[in-house]
């Protein structure tokens, strides 16, 4: 079996290091206070959460894993929330006793699975999604709490709240955070300029709404040391010098080393007994080859401006605004750029962090410098 993982979350022996960051969650949400999490796309915020919990559950809380991302409506929120809160109960039947009491308008529902487990859902026909609805749902988790316990509240892709905004759902969460102590929340996503619109400006409800960190890339030498240490154990040898070409390859994105690192490990597991250069270079080309189509459409699909902006990231996204780089790769001018780089940003595929622009995805940096 592959000892590499990727597209799912890093657990286990899979998961390394970050344990300042992990401590720094742990620490915040058990002291009683909120968070905000910042990472670009693919550098493990996920996993980082997950671990988290598994410590805080350790310790006794509750601790309540909600994704946004598949959240469409108001009546969408309230079936996907009411079934990430009853997966944290250990009886169903009092849960949907409490939930009754509390929301008067939903129908709690009790069924049975194939395998003979119980299921909570809701029935809302008929019933209507409005503010007073969705204010007492959220107040749950302080339900849920009662005397004695804590809840922890995991937001995943919070951004996606601004698809909630006819029922002013910010300010809407806002205002029964503030009221609730035996609740806390961490806040966090795959698009950080969103995030930090939500906490840092002062005209939205969260601004200044919870404490805030953020994640680059990990250490080197606790990457090598995992990297040498997983090929090991199928007797493949990896000297310092070509781990660290592989993480140069995938630009130190801890996603992308795992997908390089299954790549190369499929590649010489059966017919060699060292990873040199080369064999990560043929790897980058297969990995390449897969999404070359995509990649493709990716780039044809952009205007002008973008395409232009991208080639030049390439090569370097420091002072991207100044008169010097704008000349230097044929820029358009600076409110042009802006736009692009705005548009870009959006659809994820370059990311900003300490103060130097990117694109996210190595490969289609790779495939950007045959294009």
């Amino acid at each position: 079996m592959n000892p590499f993982s990727y597209g799912t979350v890093a657990r286990g022996d899979n998961f390394y290091d970050r344990k300042v960051e992990c401590t720094r969650i742990v620490e915040t949400l058990s002291g009683g206070n909120n968070l905000v999490l910042y990472a670009p796309r693919r550098f493990g915020k996920t996993s980082l959460v997950f671990k988290a919990i598994e410590r805080l559950e350790r310790q006794g809380f509750i601790c309540i894993y909600f994704d946004f991302m598949p959240v469409f409506s108001p009546e969408s929120f309230v079936r996907l929330y009411t079934k990430a809160l009853s997966m944290k109960q250990t009886n169903l039947e009092k849960f949907a006793q409490t939930f009754a009491s509390i929301i008067k308008n939903i129908r709690p529902l009790l069924s049975f699975n194939a395998e003979g487990s119980p299921e909570f859902s809701v029935d809302f026909a008929g019933s209507t999604i409005d503010e007073t609805l969705i204010a007492q749902l959220l107040d749950m988790p302080e339900k849920m709490a009662g005397a004695n316990k804590r809840v922890l509240v995991f937001f995943d892709e919070f951004q996606e709240v601004e698809k909630l905004g006819n029922i002013n759902f910010e300010g809407l969460l806002r205002s029964r955070i503030q009221q609730q102590r035996s609740t806390n929340y961490l806040f966090f996503g795959s698009k950080t300029h969103l995030l930090k619109e939500l906490f840092n400006n002062k005209k939205r409800a969260f601004y200044n709404a919870a404490s805030q960190m953020s994640i680059g890339s990990l250490p080197e030498e606790d990457t090598i040391a995992y990297l040498q240490r997983k090929f090991a154990a199928s007797a493949i040898a990896l000297d310092t010098e070509t781990a660290q070409y592989i993480i140069s390859v995938a630009a130190n994105i801890p996603h992308y080393i795992q997908l390089m690192a299954a790549e190369i490990w499929q590649y010489t597991v059966n017919s060699h007994h060292k990873v040199t250069k080369k064999i990560v270079d043929e790897c980058a080309k297969r990995l390449l080859a897969l999404k070359n189509d995509y990649y493709m459409e990716l780039f044809d699909n952009q205007s002008r401006s973008k395409k232009q902006l991208l080639q030049a990231l390439r090569i370097n996204g420091k002072n991207i605004f100044s008169t010097a780089y704008i000349a230097n790769h044929r820029l358009p001018g600076v409110t042009t750029l802006q736009r692009a780089v705005n548009g870009l940003i959006n659809d994820g595929t370059i990311e900003k962090m300490n103060n130097e622009y990117f694109i996210t995805d190595p490969f289609f940096k790779l495939f950007l410098a045959n294009t």
